[in-house]
């Protein structure tokens, strides 16, 4: 345990000066500014009809919490290819916390930053920007924040990080050095964005389900259930969905 917490504390005091955890830190906030004020007032700025406004906002808000998990896993299998490519791993085996302890410590690791992420990004989008998520749907004026609970964001935060050691340990595991890593990241992207596809009314209903082969979907369709206000027979309810999207 103490060789862990010494490796907790180092972790720590390299946290600004490793570029692996200094875009961590950073990537929240940043899109946090980027979803919340910089492309609300692009669209306010540009004239962008109504409809225009309500469908960009709503892919923003999709791509916003859908990347958090993904993004902070990614980081993962970064950081553990990097232990794999300076041969790091080579000594971190012969000490007290094996390299098996070692990953498990950087997923642990890997997961907290993306629950907070996740807090920052969803949370921080009702905290400060709910104004500007108003959407014209349905014929009314809804806020895309409005029918979520800070708590319900807390269990969609902590549910949605739980892809983190998966997507590290896949990276990680599949790819043979950084240069693999990055074309498995740009690949795996493209399944993180299925959850997208649930705003096409073509797939409402039960046809949402065949996009449950995302792991990120099942978290996100209940945040988008709660953001619409939906209430097709088909759908599952915010407690099933993360129950779902947590054994997956």
């Amino acid at each position: 345990m103490k060789a862990f917490a010494k490796l907790l504390k180092y972790e720590l005091k390299t946290l600004l000066h490793d570029p692996m955890n200094a875009f961590m830190l950073f990537y929240p906030v940043m899109m946090l500014l980027i979803m919340g004020w910089l492309l609300p007032a692009i669209l306010d700025r540009s004239g962008a009809a109504s409809n225009a406004r309500t469908i960009t906002l709503l892919i923003g808000f999709v791509v916003a919490i859908s990347l958090g998990g993904y993004m902070m896993g990614a980081l993962l299998g970064f950081s553990l290819l990097e232990n794999k490519d300076e041969k790091t791993l080579w000594s971190i085996a012969v000490t007290p916390i094996t390299v098996a302890g070692y990953a498990w410590f950087k997923a642990a690791y890997a997961f907290v930053f993306a629950f907070l992420g996740n807090l920052v990004m969803t949370g921080g989008l009702k905290l400060f920007f709910a104004d500007a998520y108003a959407v014209e749907y349905g014929g009314a004026t809804i806020g895309l924040l409005d029918g979520i609970s800070y708590f319900q964001i807390v269990v969609f935060s902590l549910v949605s990080s739980i892809i983190v050691p998966f997507i590290g340990a896949v990276f990680a595991g599949v790819a043979r050095n950084k240069i693999e890593g990055f074309a498995f990241v740009k690949g795996g992207a493209l399944i993180v964005m299925i959850p997208m596809l649930a705003l096409l009314d073509s797939l409402a209903g039960w046809k949402q389900y065949f996009l449950g082969i995302a792991p990120n979907f099942w978290p996100v369709k209940a945040l988008l259930n709660l953001s619409l206000s939906t209430s097709n027979p088909a759908d599952l309810n915010f407690w099933w969905y993360m129950l779902v999207g947590t054994l997956y």
